[in-house]
């Protein structure tokens, strides 16, 4: 057994040093470890390895096949999205413990903390003491097992798998309920203490979801569709048939409304500003096209291999799930053609995409779905989705209908419920936290891969600067103007900020402490052509993302028909006669297309300006059309100015 001692060594060198023990098959024992963070976390070789003290945050994470021993006690997280192996603590674990777990057992013989097994969705996670409170929250699946009490609202929220508890069960959670074991899951468990030398309790109580809560009560109704340029309703009338609408599928469901897109009141945006110059040229000279510099690094600000951008754009994150396989295939082939990044959204890495792109973000949701250490070593980046623009604070959803068995396999959740993800990350409750989050999936990789922040606007003077603070690589800002497959009505239109306006927010936020251009910012939020890039770029964007432009050039008809699933392109459904009317081929062609006239425009318009990379753009170029956009902008106000449009 080779020996490592953490007095004379940092987390870093010691985590390389025992992957390498990993990759010969070696165990190890560490000395000193005196309670330090990402112990172990990131091994994927089924070696022992024992820890002779305690262990801090995150102590075998994001795992394959180890078998950890920790002599005393170890902090937050201990197990988090481990996927096999075990784990076994002498003595008590912090909260969290076994949080978003895919496999494996982890063993605590003391008490564990607060919110045990969150979102976790196999394996077993035993505890030989007491639980904390909210133990089982938003689990998905798995087996706990609690040998003392159990803490208050054990089960909340719970869809899926089983808590057994040998002692006092305080209280339950919501859309929990108490049933009896049945005598083949008393002998699994009787067996399963003995093999670590645990006490079998008397008596058990079982604790499963009662399912009230797993899906909507009453669904929307079937109505004509309302595509999205009528969607956006009349500005003369003031009932027009958008609002008639709503109100008359409110009093039938007695609910908020859920749909994709974004919002669709009218907002200052990009179209509200203009180029100073006369622009009508542009593009006249194929010579000076050809000589602007386009090629943009983004991501290596902490030493990770960047993103190689063949222009400053990249595909927004849209899930495998809230789009097709086939969309999320042409996706990948389309960023390949063009020379850009795709992004995996946040149900996990299609693989038929992986295949397809030449460079790939893996999301990481507050769910975890498909988040697995394997998949995160595949990808080009990694990003954390805080919130997206559509909906600030809040997580995804995916309706039942698009909750195919494959997809909810590959997310490991239970098919056929309302998804609705938690708003927070289970270990993410504040700046510090999102450190300690960023050096763990930084730890997991080596350190190869960039990080980065998917940020809803909301806030974004003050959550610009915690990212900066917290060494995020690059922050993908996403306004009002966002789309999405599935959120609330009144969220989509009325929560966040304007995608102009949250730019300005977060550069200012960052002009505020001295730090102007020391973050990457990437603008994501209705960004239609090379023209509207051009004016983000201008304005101090580093980079653009598209998402919903990519749908419509792939053929998306704005049917709003996006949350369930009746998307007759094929592009945001799973059913399998709309999904084989949707041709990968062609429209990877046509969304490639679509990437390169916003090439051409980009080139062109540096090139009017007299620039001859577009990093060159910047706030001089430009005007505000509207006194709204030149308020929200503290541009120039100019309505008679229009040329480049």
């Amino acid at each position: 057994m080779e020996s490592i001692d953490l007095a004379t060594m940092t987390i870093r060198t010691a985590n390389e040093v025992i992957r390498g023990h990993g990759a010969a098959h070696q165990d190890v024992q560490i000395f000193n470890p005196d309670a330090k963070h990402y112990l172990c976390v990131g091994l994927t070789n089924p070696i022992r390895v024992r820890i002779r003290g305690s262990a801090g945050y995150f102590c075998g994470g994001l795992t394959d096949g180890p078998r950890i021993e920790v002599q005393n006690n170890v902090s937050w997280g201990v197990g988090d999205n481990m996927l096999a192996g075990s784990i076994v603590v002498g003595g008590n674990a912090g909260a969290i413990a076994g949080e978003a777990m895919r496999g494996g057992e982890i063993v605590i013989k003391g008490n564990m903390g607060s919110r045990a097994g969150q979102v976790m969705k196999k394996g077993t996670l035993c505890c030989a003491g007491d639980s904390s409170f909210m133990a089982g929250y938003m689990m998905y699946g798995g087996r706990m097992i609690i040998l003392g009490d159990s803490g208050e609202k054990v089960g909340e929220d719970m869809a899926g798998g089983a808590i057994f508890v040998g002692g006092r069960v305080t209280s339950l959670g919501s859309d929990a309920r108490l049933e009896a074991p049945t005598e083949e899951e008393l002998e699994e468990i009787r067996t399963f203490l003995a093999r670590h030398g645990l006490p079998m309790p008397d008596r058990f109580k079982k604790i499963v979801c009662a399912g009230g809560q797993l899906t909507y009560p009453t669904p929307e109704p079937r109505l004509r569709s309302l595509p999205h340029p009528r969607f956006t309703g009349s500005r003369a009338d003031y009932w027009n048939e958008k609002v008639v609408e709503d109100n008359r599928v409110k009093a039938h469901i007695g609910r908020y409304r859920i749909r994709g897109y974004g919002a669709a009141r009218p907002v200052p945006h990009l179209t509200d500003l203009a180029f100073r110059k006369d622009l009508s040229g542009a593009g006249t000279d194929p010579a000076a096209i050809a000589g602007v510099h386009l090629r943009t690094f983004i991501g290596g600000k902490h030493g990770a291999r960047a993103l190689d951008l063949s222009m400053p754009v990249m595909i927004a994150p849209m899930s495998y799930g809230a789009l097709s396989g086939r969309m999320k295939r042409a996706l990948g082939i389309a960023s390949r053609l063009s020379g850009i990044s795709e992004n995996t959204g946040e149900g996990g890495m299609y693989a038929y995409e992986r295949a397809e792109a030449r460079q790939l973000i893996a999301q990481c949701l507050s769910g975890r779905f498909g988040w697995n250490i394997h998949d995160m070593k595949r990808a080009d980046g990694l990003e954390l989705y805080i919130s997206q623009g559509a909906k600030p604070g809040l997580g995804g959803q995916l309706m039942a209908s698009k909750l195919t068995p494959e997809i909810a396999a590959m997310r490991g959740i239970p098919a056929g419920m309302d998804l609705r993800s938690p708003s927070r990350h289970p270990d993410v409750l504040g700046g510090d936290d999102l450190i300690m989050k960023i050096e763990e999936l930084r730890e997991a990789v080596g350190w190869r891969l960039p990080v980065s922040l998917k940020l809803g606007a909301g806030r974004t003077r003050d959550d610009i600067k915690i990212a900066l603070k917290d060494g995020l690589d690059f922050v993908e800002l996403d306004g009002l103007q966002g789309g999405t497959g599935a959120a609330g009505n009144e969220v989509a239109e009325y929560v966040g900020i304007p995608t102009l306006a949250a730019l300005m927010e977060a550069l200012e936020g960052l002009e505020e402490i001295d730090a102007k251009g020391q973050l990457p910012i990437v603008l994501m939020g209705g960004i239609q052509n090379g023209v509207d890039a051009a004016k983000a770029l201008a304005l101090g964007a580093d980079a653009v993302g598209l998402g919903t432009a990519m749908l419509i050039a792939a053929g998306c008809i704005a049917c709003m028909q996006c949350s369930v699933g009746n998307c007759v392109a094929g592009l945001a459904t799973q059913k399998a006669d709309h999904v084989a009317r949707f041709d990968i081929e062609r429209r990877a062609l046509s969304m490639h297309r679509y990437l390169e006239s916003i090439r051409r425009q980009l080139a062109a318009i540096t090139a009017a300006l007299g620039y001859d990379d577009v990093r060159g753009l910047n706030r001089n170029d430009l005007v505000a059309l509207t006194p709204e956009a030149a308020a929200m902008t503290r541009l120039p106000y100019e309505p008679s100015a229009g040329q480049g449009r």
